[in-house]
């Protein structure tokens, strides 16, 4: 059920906010915590400003959230521009502003891991980049780079160009080979997967071809099938470049280590007080038979690949007659058969029906001696526990304030985890 949430859009420059003549931050009530960044942008005043911070939470309940922008040039935007320690908002507001303020202004230190595109400087240093790339290619920027998305482990941004828009994604550490995986799969399956203009590993930037229908804001029809056997055949011919990817830093989460990290959240898991003394004490009494479900599905003897790790429709296009997977942060070297279990999580029944079978058909071919069927059935509880493990690992490699981002996911699944493991032998594809 989402959250209604109200949203606070402030503009920052110079130590003032733009705010109404009774000194209050634009806001409004949306229907949930996640926004578009540029709806939030419309709202401060200023849609070409840059986000500053990454968005904070100020209140829980009921939830609050403040966005603070920064305008990029001298051309400030009409209206009252009132000094931070004067707005009119309560104590947490103020402070949340106070401490954005002062590491705009420099008088503080960024917090711990954040992201470099939360300073204004920083799409400068993009732009010089990009025109650096795009002028062997007889391209030219036409514009400034826009935010499309900017939270604590991502950027996305818009360049125009003298012809189609390119894309910029500028990955976090804990995502530092997207660019050069994302160079590799292009190479791998080409027309399937972007096409990369330009990357720079070492800032973790890519520079990408527009794929016109990935910021549709609905995944396109009946596109589960045929999503399903373009990642099966990626699957299979990762395996002959696997020491390629691995040289690319792409982590390794075989099943062997996603059961010691699920163990390690049992244990030490930041969501654990979220769960009653019941509730954890299921969960960690579940254990012996999540174990139990890793170690068939190891057992069946599928070889791991490269693994998307969050191939859902929102990660899937359709450009003409061309379907494309995008959006490679979260891959890794591990179990091939968990992207489909994801992907079919999200479609109708009839639709499921019809990419596990898609996805069994490509891997039959090539492997007809595994028991794709029985692999299918234990990937999709499996997957559960492998998505689990990944939204703990993003936690710990957030900003602290961005910690309400994907809060309640990895404790809500701790929940679920009795029934989940309940009756593996009765799960089909």
């Amino acid at each position: 059920m989402p959250t209604p949430t109200r949203q606070l859009c402030a503009l920052l420059h110079d130590g003032h906010v733009l705010s109404d003549v009774e000194r209050r931050i634009p806001a409004y009530d949306a229907p949930e915590r996640h926004v578009p960044l540029t709806e939030r942008l419309i709202a401060c005043g200023d849609r070409s400003a840059v986000p500053v911070a990454p968005q904070l939470q100020v209140h829980s309940d009921p939830c609050t959230l403040l966005s603070v922008f920064a305008p990029r040039g001298d051309e400030l935007s009409d209206g009252v521009w009132t000094p931070v320690g004067e707005i009119a908002e309560d104590e947490a507001v103020l402070a949340a502003l106070l401490s954005v303020d002062s590491v705009v202004g420099g008088s503080a230190p960024p917090p711990e891991r954040r992201a470099d595109w939360f300073r204004q400087t920083w799409y400068d240093e993009v732009e010089a980049w990009v025109d650096e790339e795009l002028a062997p290619l007889g391209r030219r920027r036409t514009g400034p780079c826009t935010p499309v998305k900017a939270w604590s482990m991502s950027a996305v941004l818009r360049v125009p160009t003298d012809g189609a828009p390119v894309w910029l994604k500028a990955a976090c550490r804990h995502f530092h080979a997207e660019p050069a995986l994302t160079r590799l799969v292009s190479a791998m399956l080409p027309g399937h997967t972007p096409q990369v203009v330009a990357t720079d590993d070492t800032r973790g930037w890519v520079l990408t071809e527009d794929i016109p229908a990935a910021d549709e804001e609905s995944a396109p029809e009946g596109v589960g099938p045929e999503a399903a056997r373009i990642a099966a055949t990626l699957q299979l011919r990762s395996l002959e470049r696997l020491t390629e990817i691995r040289a690319a830093e792409v982590p390794g989460r075989d099943l062997l280590d996603t059961g010691r990290r699920f163990d390690e959240i049992l244990r030490e898991g930041l969501e654990l007080d979220e769960l009653t003394a019941d509730e954890l004490a299921a969960a960690r009494a579940a254990a012996p038979a999540v174990h139990a479900l890793l170690d068939e599905l190891a057992a069946l003897g599928v070889p791991d690949t490269l693994v998307h790790g969050d191939l859902h429709t929102g990660n899937v296009a359709r450009d003409g007659e061309t379907i494309v997977l995008y959006d490679w942060s979260d891959a890794a070297v591990s179990h091939p058969f968990l992207d489909v279990a994801l992907l079919a999580s999200r479609l109708p029944e009839d639709e499921q029906r019809a990419t596990f079978a898609a996805y069994a058909e490509t891997w039959r071919e090539a492997h007809p001696a595994l028991d794709v069927e029985r692999a299918l059935a234990l990937a999709r509880p499996v997957n559960t526990i492998y998505q689990m493990v990944t939204f703990e690992l993003i936690q710990r490699a957030q900003e602290d304030a961005s910690g309400w981002e994907l809060h309640g996911v990895v404790a809500r699944w701790l929940r679920e985890l009795p029934d989940l493991v309940a009756g593996p032998a009765r799960i089909s594809p």
